[in-house]
């Protein structure tokens, strides 16, 4: 809500507020005016009254992000970055102008600045509509910034956590060496095609590999993050430890980021839904990275609002421990759902 003066109102605005005048009510509160009440008000002398804002008819959780200032800066500072994240990146891929490190860390710097937390990154993430022409720049702009997250929640020092950001920002540069179409394409790729894109790990490695300045560990990322701990990765079916463990991270970071990201033919998974395709997939990952990640995702969905398979809409009440996609939920009648005990209810959206 906000005070509007009364020479701003306008008909069909909404009192957020009720409007007094000599101890009683004149207009209560949630009373849309019009010409007429306008004119009364002056006649009374009534010189500011509050009106509602957008942000004040929305209920669930993700309706009151997206009307957030605070989420109204990190789109405006997340543009802003990811030109000048593309610029530095096109420059080096096309040009040979090597990147300082301490570049790349401003923008994550200036951007982390934009969220308290990671549970807040994850809900802008989740409601961040991205440029289409400029979905690799994105795809790991938002990588670096998750990677930071993780890394926080890891525990990991100064030093491993910068490295793992910057893997992040570097591990796909292989993608700026392929056609955009085939990148981006909405159906299903031929086998020729899905080998082409396969590609892009060597190709990084390199266009990084005769470039002092970058960590011997994040061109491990670059050519290591579709590897998988299970060998059914590639381009070398490496194995378990063999895997760097920062490319072990990406991997994580790069599938998350993958799914929650709206496509031509999807939508942005929910968070609840991304963590049941890991649940799906626990072998080909480190569990002892994921697992903990996954638990903190969950927690962060507690208070959260879905709609199931079915169209009911429920809040999520309780996570089960190991279980992180199938939580407990309430709805406003103070019902409670298990979706452990019905699986054929499915989270299908966020509201």
């Amino acid at each position: 809500m906000k005070p509007v003066a009364r020479m701003a109102l306008e008909p069909g605005m909404i009192l957020g507020e009720d409007v007094e005048y000599q101890a009683g009510v004149l207009y209560p509160a949630d009373t849309v005016l019009t010409e007429a009440m306008i004119e009364r008000l002056k006649r009374y002398s009534i010189m500011c009254v509050t009106i509602k804002e957008d942000i004040d008819f929305a209920v669930t959780h993700y309706e009151k992000i997206r009307f957030n200032e605070g989420f109204k800066n990190f789109q405006q500072k997340h543009a802003e970055n990811l030109m000048r994240y593309k610029h530095l990146m096109k420059s080096f891929v096309t040009g040979g102008k090597q990147i300082a490190d301490e570049y790349l860390l401003a923008i994550y710097n200036d951007m982390a600045a934009t969220y308290d937390s990671g549970t807040t990154l994850l809900d802008y993430l989740y409601n961040l509509v991205p440029n289409e022409d400029e979905l690799t720049y994105t795809h790991c702009l938002n990588s670096a910034l998750l990677g930071g997250t993780f890394a926080d929640w890891a525990g990991m020092e100064k030093n491993d956590k910068e490295t793992l950001i910057l893997s992040c920002f570097y591990y796909d540069i292989g993608k700026l060496k392929l056609p955009y179409d085939l990148l981006w394409k909405s159906g299903k790729l031929s086998e020729e095609e899905f080998a082409m894109v396969k590609k892009h790990p060597v190709i990084g490695y390199a266009i990084l590999n005769n470039t002092s300045s970058v960590n011997q560990r994040i061109k491990n990322a670059v050519i290591m993050h579709h590897e998988r701990m299970d060998a059914s990765g590639y381009p070398y079916h490496m194995k378990g430890s063999s895997i760097d463990i920062y490319a072990r991270y990406v991997a994580i970071i790069d599938t998350y980021i993958a799914m929650a990201s709206p496509r031509s033919y999807r939508t942005a998974l929910t968070p609840l839904q991304i963590l049941d395709n890991f649940q799906k997939n626990l072998t080909v990952y480190d569990t002892e990275i994921l697992l903990p990640l996954m638990k903190r995702i969950a927690d962060a969905q507690v208070g959260t609002t879905v709609q199931l398979s079915d169209d009911s809409v429920w809040d999520v009440f309780l996570v089960h421990p190991g279980r992180y996609s199938l939580p407990v939920l309430k709805n406003e009648e103070d019902k409670v759902l298990d979706l452990l005990e019905n699986p054929q209810l499915k989270i299908v959206k966020n509201l």
